[in-house]
C-alpha cells in the first residue's frame, strides 16, 4: 500500500500494464521501497494469461501459497516496518548472521545465515540454490530492499546481499540501502 502523497505523485504518470516492473524503475521509487511482509498476503491466479513462461511460472510462482495461520496484527509491535527503523532492524539481523558461502545453504545448520555476493551470476547461483526467483529488473534483485532478499531453507532464515551492502552495514554505514537508488533519493 502507499500513502496519498505517493500516490498523487505516481498517478499522473502511471502505466496502463506491467506496473511492477515500473514502479522497479530508478524515477519511481527514488530509493523507497516496499517492506516485504514475511507473513503472505498474494498469490497468483495461474499459469494462463499472465506474462511469464510456463517454466518461471511453476517453479516460482505456483508454490506460492496464502498464510493460512491467524496473525494477530493489532498485538504485534510494527513500529520497526517503518523507516528508519526496518533498515536498522534488518542490519543489526545481517550482523547477528553467520556468514556461508552458496555452496553451504543446503549443509548449514546457522539458524540465520548470510550468503553475499558479488555480481549478477553469483546471485543468481544462490538464489537457485534457494529456489528464489534469481531475476533482476533495473539492476535490482527481484524483491530485494537495497540489495538484500531473504529466503527460508529448512526452516532457517537466509540473506542473500550484495557485498557492497554487507560491507556498509557491518561498518555501521546507514546509507546502504541507497546503494543503487540514483541521486534524486527521497528518504523518510
Amino acid at each position: 500500500m502507499i500513502n496519498r502523497r505517493i500516490w498523487d505523485e505516481l498517478s499522473v504518470k502511471w502505466p496502463l500494464a506491467f506496473w511492477d516492473d515500473w514502479m522497479r524503475e530508478k524515477e519511481q521509487p527514488r530509493g523507497r521501497s516496499c517492506i516485504m511482509p514475511e507473513v503472505n498476503r498474494v498469490y497468483t491466479f495461474g499459469d494462463r494469461g499472465n506474462s511469464v513462461d510456463n517454466t518461471f511460472w511453476r517453479l516460482y510462482l505456483a508454490p506460492i501459497r496464502l498464510n493460512d495461520q491467524h496473525v494477530d496484527f493489532s498485538n504485534i509491535d510494527l513500529s520497526y516496518i517503518k523507516m528508519p527503523h526496518y533498515q536498522r532492524h534488518l542490519a543489526d539481523q545481517v550482523r547477528a548472521a553467520t556468514k556461508i558461502s552458496t555452496s553451504e545453504i543446503q549443509n548449514s545448520e546457522a539458524s540465520i545465515r548470510v550468503v553475499t555476493y558479488s555480481n549478477q551470476m553469483e546471485f543468481r547461483s544462490a538464489a537457485n540454490t534457494l529456489g528464489i526467483q534469481p531475476d533482476f529488473k533495473n539492476g535490482n534483485p527481484r524483491a530485494s530492499f537495497g540489495h538484500i532478499n531473504i529466503a527460508y531453507a529448512s526452516g532457517r532464515k537466509t540473506f542473500i546481499i550484495d557485498v557492497q551492502a554487507y560491507t556498509k552495514i557491518q561498518r555501521r554505514e546507514e546509507d546502504w540501502p541507497y546503494l543503487w537508488a540514483g541521486s534524486d533519493v527521497v528518504r523518510s
